[in-house]
């Protein structure tokens, strides 16, 4: 489809008929031209949208309007955390989803983050597309007025991307962003934010007893070709180790056996999951260790109790100083494949420290799609097709596919 210069005749008379309309009444001529120009599927639907998405301004909201949404009709307000994901962890405001939007998946879409990665919970999601919620608040860490975010950050990516794939079902007057956002609310309520005192959560807000059934159900997932992750119960079954071509298993636990030291080689790291553990110690070693299994032909199991906490922890260590990329994409990369992946704070504060320490040395890459994962990992996974598709609806420089979460950890061709 070809588009039309912004500045055609036909997107002129529109934007003429919509500033002559007063608001409120605006947003309803904008949506109602808007649907015409859909039915029509001409090739002026591109740059009409462009242009009238980016001639509606964005609304922002006070953190004391957000506490009285929060505690008068939270049913009715979508809340969304656009900062990474270990920030939203550490703190966040209650009720609030964390999005999903890698630096890997904006980079192949030119911006464009689609829904499942804005709004993660299934449960959420469905209600949105619904009708349920009246009004969505999109916050970041601090900014206080949107024209001076950059364009490439989470929250002007989300803002924009919720009005394309929202005209049908929201007013775009309220989508709005959190003025002075998650620091300014902390500051005024600190009780309706949410602390992590120990481990990471996932953004899916999982019910323990769904955590338990994930636990058991559940199957050893693919990290590199040969570097995989999972719990005892997976290491403890023949059936699947054979399956997956398992050669050598890493054992990150103390109570863990080891169940067939007379098939396999292993590397046991005794640590414990607790406050004062230290795992730091153990990553040389963890990683010469899979180097030598990779060197060998071979696949290793990394695991320890559960599989989200110890044995995460060596995948993400293993991927930062054989990858040369930071704590975040390797944690975003790991969580893509297991997204129940819970490392305590005492180990995630020994991954950033371990972070630093590569980075005075070899200088780490702010993203994973800054390297090609085919030539320094072997990988012999390709790219899926839908990757070099190209989406056109969308302006706000915004071109390319809509990736998923699940994205690996490879150069797009």
């Amino acid at each position: 489809m070809n588009e039309k210069s912004c500045d055609s005749p036909e997107v002129t008379i529109i934007h003429k008929h919509i500033q002559s309309c007063e608001w409120p009444q605006r947003n309803t001529n904008f949506r109602q031209i808007h649907n015409e120009i859909l039915c029509s599927r001409d090739s002026i639907f591109i740059s009409c949208q462009v242009f009238l998405m980016d001639n509606i301004p964005a609304n922002s909201v006070e953190p004391e309007e957000l506490v009285n949404h929060i505690k008068s009709q939270p049913e009715c307000t979508l809340i969304l955390d656009s900062r990474s994901f270990m920030s939203y962890n550490e703190n966040h405001i209650v009720h609030s989803e964390n999005v999903h939007c890698p630096p890997i998946v904006k980079r192949r879409s030119g911006g464009f983050v689609a829904l499942e990665n804005i709004v993660p919970c299934e449960v959420k999601r469905k209600q949105l597309e619904s009708g349920i919620f009246r009004k969505i608040i999109v916050y970041d860490g601090d900014t206080c007025d949107l024209t001076s975010a950059s364009k490439d950050s989470n929250l002007y990516s989300v803002l924009k991307s919720l009005r394309q794939q929202l005209v049908d079902k929201i007013d775009p007057g309220d989508i709005c962003y959190l003025k002075g956002g998650f620091c300014d609310f902390q500051k005024l309520s600190p009780q309706l934010c949410v602390g992590q005192s120990h481990s990471f959560q996932t953004s899916h807000s999982l019910k323990p007893d769904q955590r338990v059934i994930d636990w058991i159900t559940d199957q050893p997932v693919e990290i590199l070709p040969h570097l995989y992750l999972g719990n005892f119960q997976h290491a403890s079954q023949l059936d699947i180790l054979q399956r997956l071509g398992i050669t050598s298993l890493m054992n990150v636990s103390k109570s863990c056996k080891n169940c067939f030291e007379d098939m396999y080689e292993y590397m046991t790291i005794p640590v414990d999951d607790n406050d004062s553990a230290d795992l730091s110690s153990w990553f040389d070693s963890a990683i010469a260790f899979i180097d030598d299994v990779k060197a060998k032909g071979g696949r290793v199991l990394v695991h320890c109790r559960a599989g989200v906490s110890r044995s995460v922890t060596i995948c993400l260590a293993y991927l930062m100083f054989t990858a040369k990329i930071r704590l975040e994409a390797a944690f975003e990369h790991v969580r893509s494949k297991r997204s129940m992946i819970s490392p305590s704070l005492n180990f995630m504060r020994q991954l950033e420290q371990f972070e630093k320490e590569l980075d005075s040395s070899i200088s780490l890459s702010t993203s994973s799609s800054d390297i090609s994962m085919a030539s320094s990992m072997d990988s012999s996974r390709d790219i899926s097709s839908s990757d070099s598709c190209s989406h056109t609806g969308f302006e706000f420089t915004m071109s390319g596919s809509i990736t998923s979460p699940t994205t690996p950890l490879l150069l797009p061709s």
